[in-house]
């Protein structure tokens, strides 16, 4: 999904310079998700291109790139962190997501930009999840029907769990202290199937794993987070908390870099939720399958430009431990439907 809009941004920044007669080498590098994918983060001046919501960065109007001149916009693709150690802004050329040439092409794009309109576009109308109700109530049901299946021995899930799991998920993660560990609610599930004789369910398994932490997570909707964080777990949040603000990747952001400092803004047409309430709203509906919040990790860290850690690894369940920390008094509100990823 997400190449096939690209492609459809790349005809789309090309048809509009095709009117005017021209079309600047840079447009189709500008656009892609593997080199500059300005469209993430800027508007174009309207009739420009694709309209999208993404404002992390300012509005590429023809008259501002032309106003900062050839060699100051070079310097801002090549390490914009020269300029301001806090920008959001990757640095293209110092971890190579662009080369020399590529870098001179898009300058070449952005100086050829027409200036902006006075008035601002109308914000372009968002797609919404069709027939949501009955895909999360699917992924809800396959969770219930794996959660209640009899093991061998007569067991299930159901019965590892108080209250057969009712209310039981505002408690996740937990520090087990005879193990020493952090436990996600997808490990105490695995270790129920284990103590039973039963193989262990992949973490990152969105039709086993994924439905049935959508259902668990939906037997607490309506409580509230309510993880603690004793002196023995301390280093495991702080290392979760170090994580989170640690940029990665060769586009050197950070989670903090959308999620604290970007929070209320818009990735392209996403909004950027805030960190403080995150864990609460997992998992979220999209295309029929649960998206967990290691799950939505993986899926950032891949958009950074980093190597996603492996689902139910220690540095994401520190992560996750954080997180939902922050979220604690937070209302669960989980199952919610999200469109399909661009």
């Amino acid at each position: 999904m997400r190449r096939a809009t690209t492609a459809a941004a790349s005809l789309a920044v090309a048809a509009a310079f095709a009117a005017a007669g021209e079309q600047p080498a840079g447009s189709e590098l500008f656009v892609r998700p593997d080199k500059g994918d300005c469209l993430a983060c800027h508007r174009l001046p309207e009739g420009a291109g694709p309209a999208t919501r993404a404002d992390l960065g300012p509005r590429l109007d023809g008259e501002r790139m032309r106003g900062l001149g050839r060699e100051r916009l070079r310097a801002l693709l090549v390490d914009p962190m020269q300029a301001n150690p806090e920008t959001l802004m990757p640095p293209f050329g110092r971890h190579h997501l662009l080369e020399a040439g590529e870098i001179q092409r898009i300058v070449d794009y952005l100086l050829a930009l027409p200036a902006a309109a006075a008035a601002a576009a109308e914000d372009p109308v968002l797609p919404q999840p069709e027939d949501s109700a009955t895909a999360v109530a699917a992924v809800v049901e396959a969770g219930r029907k794996l959660w209640s299946a009899k093991f061998k021995d007569g067991r299930s899930l159901a019965s590892c769990f108080p209250n057969a799991g009712r209310r039981v998920a505002a408690r996740y993660p937990q520090y087990d202290t005879r193990l020493k560990r952090l436990i996600t609610l997808e490990m105490a599930v695995n270790q129920c199937r284990k103590s039973h004789g039963q193989a262990s369910y992949e973490p990152a398994d969105a039709a086993t794993m994924g439905a049935i932490v959508a259902y668990v997570r939906s037997l607490s909707n309506g409580e509230k987070v309510s993880v603690r964080v004793p002196a023995a777990a301390q280093d495991r949040y702080e290392q979760g908390k170090r994580l989170y603000f640690t940029r990665l990747g060769q586009r050197n952001f950070a989670c903090a870099s959308c999620h604290i400092k970007g929070a209320g803004r818009f990735y392209g047409d996403a909004l950027l939720s805030t960190a403080a309430g995150q864990a609460a709203r997992s998992p979220f509906i999209r295309e029929g399958t649960a998206v967990t919040l290691q799950a939505r990790m993986r899926e950032c860290l891949a958009l950074m430009g980093a190597a996603p850690f492996p689902a139910g690894s220690e540095e994401l369940n520190a992560i996750e431990y954080f997180l939902t920390y922050l979220s604690n008094g937070v209302v669960i509100k989980a199952n919610a439907p999200r469109p399909a990823q661009p």
